[in-house]
This record gives structure tokens, C-alpha cells and sequence, in this order.
């Protein structure tokens, strides 16, 4: 006969045998009548040995790389609050960098980015910057989160709302050049003024002014006279008049090389200006059939080789027009608004050189979408690439600015606030509470977009206190202006 040991032992195997035959309501009755049996010290033995066998760490234990896929299923909150759960998880999940990668690209981060506000200087004065980790990533999400937050709760931009105070003289067109706001009002002046003290830089003397455009040397004007003007920027003084149309005059613009002039106009033209020629010789193209509305956008595409192209726009049609120094066409395409919607806006940015934004109404539903057209130069096309529409309630979108990331729209009815779309995720993101603005016309003159740098994804270096966001004509003779405020630039990594 055996010793106690292997008797209990030989006893243990046979009931583990009986035990692993049972159905599984059998085999629960059995565990229930073995638990009601127990003292403290099976209890207490229970209490350390069942957190182990039911709750099993797949983050410690599983591989990086299958973590990684598991977590991809979690947003930036969920993946913070899994931080939270205890001190292992917090170290293993702040440093996948895959998952933080993503996140915060997800959140309008532009990544791979390296901040010089993470830079060390080292012994020779050279900065050293950092490498793109995945706490680095992890930091930035938090800071995209906070600024998107900061939009809601009026944190993010410093709004001044009596920035520039005409007086008795109505603002009637707001732009922004190198950092500084340009003005024009009905005392027939445009004024450059400096960011943020709005003193005044310089001051010329005009007609009236629907809008403007600005270069270094140049201001060119369009006027509620049917006249478009040009200025010497260093003495003020008139250096010619553009004179051709029949009615208001919407929209200018000129190339970079200032040797061409482009303008709309409400008598439904638009007219390509030749400014190495003379006076009488300087119209050198109308465009007199292709719009059935006022031509309310005008612009310059950049150059790809010695002709021109440009877009003129008005509520129901885009054209792309591509001409010869002479003004004669070589080719042209557009696009029209869908269906019964109008076109409300018209957005380039040189960032996006192939790429034009619009924004579209649609009054039987009272809704507004965002399209997106990508101009292909070599055949003179634009074609739509993108559209949604945009889930603001009786809101007619009017769009400031757009990048590959998010879009700035306002309402041109409501006239107050701007609104800001994720145009990957195709949403609205974020709302800046503003004063009441007012539009004057149809071409959204005296409202204007002055930093855009981060409509193609948040670089927070680039945002930096005191630079200009968005400038804006308010009650008639005042213009409110908003700019970053001091936290936005300030990236910590924590």
C-alpha cells in the first residue's frame, strides 16, 4: 500500500479524469459545491490565482506587432484611456510607434514632423533635431487635440474685434499681404497696416474698392466704377487705369511677373490684361461668352510653360482657360454646379497648385456641400475629384481657404462664426466663435483667411503667437482680426 502522498495523488488524477468527462453544467455544479466547501485559505489562494488564469495581459504578453493591429481599431481617446489601465500599458502603448503615427495624422497633424520648438542646441550652436518617435507623435496628437478643442471653447484664437476703426468710412474690402492687413474703404484709401500693434505702414489714395490684390512693388484695384486701377506701392501714385467694363468690377488678379492682369466683373465678362503694352493697347482679350452671371473669381494658375491659364468663375460655371501671350485661346474646359445648386466660392492655393475648392448651395434643401476639381494642365481639363456634403444645418457655405487637410467655411447668410471642415473625414471639426461679419458682395471681399499654412495639416512651429488667422470687416468701419494664440506654438513633448 502507498504512502498518504501518492495515494492522494493517484485519487487527484482519477477525479481530474471523471471531471474532464462532465458537461459543462456539471462540471460549474462541481466547481459551485467546492467553492461553498472552502475556508479563508482557499479563498484567499482563489483571489491571487484567478486574476491571472481570466485576465490576461495581451499587451504585455502578445508581440508589438500584434498589439499594433489590435489597437488600430481605437481612436486617439480610447488609445489614451487604455494608457491609463496601469503603469505596463501606459510604457508598451506610448511607444508604438505605428499607432501613434496614425493618430495623430487622423487628428490634422502633418507627419513626419519635426518641430523646432523639440530642438536642443548643441555646444556649437547647431540645432539637433529630435527623431520622430512614438512618445514625439504621441505628444502631438495631444497638442492637434487641444488646439481643435481650443477652437470650440475660444482658447486657440485671440479674437481683437476693434482691431482697425474707420470712423465714419465703411470697409469694403480686408486682404492680407507679408504679414500685414490691407484695407480698403469708402474715403477712397487703401491702408496697410502692421500685426499686431494696427498702425498704420503706408496709405494710397484710390477711387472706390470692390477688392484688391497686392504685390511688393504694385496695388491693383477694382472699383464699383467698371474701372480696375493700378498703384505705385513706394510713392503712391496712380500708374494706369484698366477701363473695358460695363459694370462693377468683382474680382482681380495678377501674375507673378506682373506682366498680365485678370479681371471679372458683374457685366458677366471677364477680361485678360496685357500690362507691357500701352494704354490703348493693353485689353487684349474679352471673355464675353462663357458666363451667364456676375464673374465673381478670377485667378492665375501658376505657369507651366509660356502660356497662360486661369480660371473665371460665377454662380453656375467654372471655366479653365489656356491662352497665348496674345490673350488668343488655345483651349478651355469647365465645370458646372450640380444640378440645381450655384456656386457660392471659389478657393486656389499655391500649395495646391493642380487643385481648386468650391463651395455649392443648394436652395430647395437649404444645404451646402464642398467640392473639390483638379485642373490637368497638359489637356486644359478640370474635373471634380471630391464632394460632400457639408452637415451644417441652413448654413450657405462660403469658403475662405482650403488645403489637403481641413477647409475654412462662414455662413453668408447668418454671417457670423467659421466653421472648420476635416475634409478627409469630411466633417465639420471645429467652430471659431466670432462677432457678427458683413459681406458686401458676392465676391466675400471683406472677409479673408491670413495664415493657411496649416490648412494642409498642423505644423506647430509655424503657428506662432500674434500671426494673423482670419481678418474681418465688422460693423461697416471696423475690421476684428484673430491670431494664434501664445499656447498653439508651444509643443511640449511630454
Amino acid at each position: 500500500m502507498g504512502s498518504p502522498t501518492d495515494q492522494f495523488s493517484e485519487w487527484l488524477d482519477q477525479v481530474t479524469a471523471v471531471y474532464s468527462t462532465l458537461r459543462d453544467s456539471e462540471r460549474n455544479c462541481v466547481l459551485e459545491t467546492l467553492i461553498s466547501s472552502s475556508g479563508p485559505q482557499q479563498m484567499f489562494m482563489l483571489s491571487r490565482k484567478l486574476p491571472d488564469v481570466l485576465f490576461r495581459d495581451f499587451v504585455s504578453c502578445l508581440p508589438p506587432e500584434v498589439v499594433t493591429i489590435i489597437l488600430r481599431y481605437l481612436d486617439g481617446e480610447q488609445l489614451l484611456l487604455c494608457c491609463l489601465v496601469s503603469k505596463s500599458w501606459n510604457e508598451r502603448i506610448s511607444n508604438l510607434m505605428p499607432v501613434w503615427d496614425r493618430v495623430a495624422k487622423n487628428c490634422g497633424v502633418r507627419v513626419p514632423i519635426i518641430d523646432s520648438v523639440l530642438g536642443e542646441q548643441n555646444p556649437d550652436g547647431v540645432e539637433e533635431l529630435p527623431r520622430l518617435t512614438a512618445p514625439v507623435c504621441k505628444a502631438l496628437f495631444c497638442h492637434a487635440k487641444q488646439i481643435l478643442k481650443g477652437f470650440n471653447e475660444g482658447s486657440t484664437i485671440c479674437i481683437e474685434e476693434e482691431f482697425i476703426d474707420k470712423g465714419a468710412w465703411r470697409v469694403t474690402s480686408v486682404r492680407y499681404h507679408r504679414g500685414n492687413v490691407v484695407t480698403g474703404c469708402d474715403d477712397h484709401t487703401v491702408q496697410v497696416w502692421s500685426v499686431p500693434e494696427g498702425r498704420v505702414l503706408s496709405t494710397v489714395s484710390t477711387h472706390s474698392v470692390c477688392c484688391l490684390t497686392i504685390t511688393d512693388n504694385h496695388l491693383y484695384t477694382a472699383s464699383f466704377n467698371a474701372n480696375a486701377e493700378c498703384w505705385d506701392l513706394t510713392t503712391g501714385f496712380h500708374s494706369r487705369t484698366f477701363c473695358g467694363h460695363t459694370s462693377a468690377v468683382l474680382a482681380i488678379d495678377v501674375t507673378d511677373d506682373e506682366h498680365f492682369l485678370l479681371t471679372g466683373s458683374v457685366d458677366k465678362t471677364a477680361k485678360l490684361w496685357d500690362l507691357t503694352k500701352s494704354d490703348t493697347e493693353q485689353l487684349i482679350v474679352t471673355f464675353d461668352d462663357a458666363h451667364d452671371d456676375w464673374v465673381f473669381q478670377v485667378k492665375f494658375l501658376p505657369k507651366e510653360s509660356d502660356d497662360l491659364q486661369f480660371i473665371t468663375c460665377d454662380s453656375n460655371v467654372c471655366c479653365l482657360w489656356r491662352t497665348n501671350a496674345d490673350g488668343r485661346v488655345l483651349s478651355s474646359n469647365h465645370v458646372t454646379a450640380d444640378n440645381t445648386a450655384k456656386f457660392t466660392s471659389f478657393y486656389h492655393m499655391l500649395e495646391n497648385p493642380r487643385h481648386v475648392y468650391a463651395c455649392q448651395w443648394t436652395e430647395a434643401n437649404k444645404s451646402s456641400a464642398l467640392c473639390e476639381y483638379e485642373v490637368v494642365p497638359k489637356v486644359t481639363k478640370i474635373q471634380k475629384v471630391m464632394s460632400f456634403m457639408i452637415n451644417l444645418d441652413n448654413i450657405k457655405a462660403f469658403l475662405l481657404g482650403a488645403g489637403s487637410r481641413f477647409a475654412v467655411i462662414m455662413c453668408s447668410i447668418s454671417r457670423k462664426d467659421f466653421h472648420i471642415l476635416d475634409i478627409p473625414k469630411q466633417t465639420v471639426v471645429a467652430t471659431i466663435a466670432t462677432p457678427d461679419f458683413y459681406v458686401l458682395t458676392r465676391n466675400g471681399s471683406t472677409v479673408t483667411l491670413c495664415d493657411t499654412s496649416w490648412l494642409n495639416g498642423f505644423q506647430f512651429s509655424k503657428m506662432k503667437a500674434d500671426t494673423p488667422v482670419f481678418a474681418a470687416g465688422i460693423a461697416l468701419n471696423k475690421v476684428m482680426l484673430g491670431t494664434w494664440a501664445k499656447f498653439v506654438s508651444k509643443f511640449y513633448l511630454c
